[in-house]
């Protein structure tokens, strides 16, 4: 055994304590992205506050990124073609499983 190791149990200490509160104290550092994103936002803001804007007013996102507007993705014929997938998916179900007894209903 070498002057410089260490020992076993204090080797075990190290491991408990990194892997357990000390890590979830430990500050996160953000991603490159949030730090551009950051930075970006920060210099609208000083530009919007140079214009005598004040507060910036936020954005609608550009539409690749937008989400489908609420009231077209409720409508009830959306949810009625629901129900139409759902009979033809059991329907060829029934027809995968027994294909004999599902045809023969047919004729």
């Amino acid at each position: 055994m070498s002057a410089s190791s260490i020992p076993d149990d204090a080797w075990e200490q190290f491991q408990r304590e990194s892997e357990g509160p000390a890590r979830l104290r430990a500050p996160k550092e953000p991603s490159a992205r949030a730090r551009i994103v950051a930075e970006r936002l920060r210099r609208a803001d000083e530009e919007a506050a140079r214009q005598g804007l004040g507060r910036r007013r936020r954005a609608e996102p550009d539409a690749w990124r937008a989400w489908a507007s609420r009231d077209r993705v409720h409508k009830p014929r959306s949810r009625a073609w629901g129900l139409v997938w759902v009979v033809v998916a059991v329907g060829v179900a029934l027809v995968v499983m027994n294909p004999g007894r599902a045809l023969s209903w047919l004729s």
